[in-house]
């Protein structure tokens, strides 16, 4: 057995190096190899197997690090699994085709850019997707604004902002549910917790783009026909009404009772497919099977297809990958002692509480532009600062917070990010274009950074109140 003893601590100079070395190596492996995330990150542990064995590390102590920090989030893969599978059947159920019919009444010309923000929000609250409202609703705004002439940069901006939104707030989003579990938070804190920085920043928000869209309407009219014909495809398919809304009001009040998230997820996905069989006449393999493969069928409108064709257990496959990958990458780094001579110095340079979310946000996006991933800035937060919240007495659901603050939204300011990439290669606006007019993106940081130096919004543990 291998004498911990004899393990060396690196120096500070050597774990910003391995650090750095990790960065590069994601960077290189993306832009310059053009490998996904998933296989570079993988790759990544035998980099950092390499990089322990100056300080005496082999890999199986390095494994066996990874394998109980991966033992910290199973929970939340068993609830991104449960949301895959519940917005398969709650595409089977109508619920969510629903949901887009009458979010669609809202549009008008006036209020074309508002309106956009706000059908995207419900969207993506609805699917806990950001990516996926982006690829079919996003895609469908951008070609009804150039019909009124709309710029297309702040057509995209508003179903950005409203897409991430609705994510960031989803209690079936995977980036909520990650970013509250990694540091301990209970999903419902997390949830209200944003709202602090979420909810002013998504109000001025609206309050932009509606005197945005009254300057642009001025000779404007707007082109129903997209709207109408995926109305008319979601009526013909689907039945409307109550029952498929039975789904959502059994999620809703079990996570309202606080009962086990999986379950919750799982009950209203049982209900879906009940909701599929008995009042949308689906066949009972469709109905089951969209639990695991997703929602698939034949659409006429090739829109109504992509947009509804989703979900399913298997779409959360490399979600899950990614998160495993990362998260084993930080035990690694905690267990050559990196993550704590890192701390040490950044905990001397910490005055206030302001300054501590002020570093937290540098740390944020200068990973996030290193590796271009948000899980692995999440990592890299959770990894250097939760421990000096807690010595500072502030709440895990501070660092929770500023991690969707800057990381799950952050990626849409930076333009060699995966979700920069995606973003541009899906709507086919122009970084640049689009990059004025993602006002939510901006604001939120911001608003986090006038909470930490004023302690509004600040959750701090009482003087009586053990840290968990």
């Amino acid at each position: 057995m291998e004498n911990k003893k004899t393990f060396k601590t690196p120096s500070f100079q050597y774990s910003l190096f391995v650090l750095l070395a990790l960065a590069v190596s994601t960077f290189a492996g993306m832009k310059l190899f053009g490998a996904s995330l998933n296989v570079i990150m993988f790759l990544n542990w035998l980099l950092m197997t390499v990089l322990a064995v100056p300080l005496g590390f082999s890999y199986d102590i390095l494994e066996k690090k990874a394998a109980e920090s991966l033992s910290g989030i199973l929970t939340t893969l068993f609830i991104i699994f449960a949301i895959g599978g519940l917005t398969g059947t709650w595409m089977a159920s109508g619920t969510v085709p629903s949901i887009v019919y009458y979010g669609m009444n809202i549009m008008s010309a006036k209020f074309f850019l508002p309106a956009s923000l706000i059908l995207c929000s419900i969207v993506s609250v609805s699917t806990g997707t950001s990516w996926g409202t982006l690829g079919t609703m996003g895609v469908a705004l951008v070609g009804i604004g150039a019909g009124l002439g709309v710029p297309a940069g702040m057509t995209a901006g508003a179903a950005i902002c409203g897409a991430w939104f609705g994510d960031k707030i989803s209690p079936l989003s995977d980036t909520t549910n990650f970013t509250a579990a990694i540091v301990g938070a209970p999903l419902s804190t997390h949830i209200r917790h944003m709202m602090y920085t979420t909810g002013p920043s998504y109000l001025i928000t609206l309050g932009l783009f509606t005197v945005l869209g009254l300057r642009v309407s001025q000779t404007s009219s707007l082109d129903t026909s997209l709207i109408l014909a995926t109305q008319e495809g979601i009526a013909a398919n689907f039945h409307l009404g109550i029952p498929v809304m039975i789904p959502v009001a059994i999620v809703l009040i079990l996570l309202l009772m606080r009962k086990n998230p999986t379950m919750a997820l799982l009950a209203g996905s049982f209900a879906g497919i009940l909701v599929a069989i008995l009042y949308q006449g689906s066949t009972t393999p469709l109905a089951f099977n969209s639990l695991y493969n997703g929602f698939s069928r034949e659409f006429e409108n090739p829109f109504l297809a992509s947009l509804l064709n989703r979900g399913g257990i298997t779409s959360m496959l490399g979600t899950c990958m990614t998160i495993i990958f990362c998260v084993g990458i930080g035990g690694m780094m905690k267990e050559m002692g990196v993550i704590h001579v890192i701390v040490t110095q950044l905990a001397k340079l910490i005055r206030s509480t302001g300054s501590l979310i002020l570093i937290s946000e540098i740390i944020a996006y200068v990973a996030q532009m290193l590796s271009g991933s948000h899980y692995f800035s999440d990592v890299m937060l959770q990894s250097t600062m939760l421990d000096i919240y807690k010595e500072k007495r502030l709440k895990p659901e501070n660092l929770s917070r500023l991690m969707e603050d800057c990381n799950t939204i952050g990626g849409t300011m930076i333009p060699w990010s995966s979700t920069a990439l995606y973003i541009v290669a899906t709507i086919n606006v122009p970084f640049m274009e689009y990059l004025p007019y993602i006002f939510l993106c901006y604001l939120t940081p911001l608003i986090g950074l006038f909470c930490g130096f004023t302690g509004w919004g600040i959750a701090r543990y009482k003087d009586n109140e053990e840290i968990s």
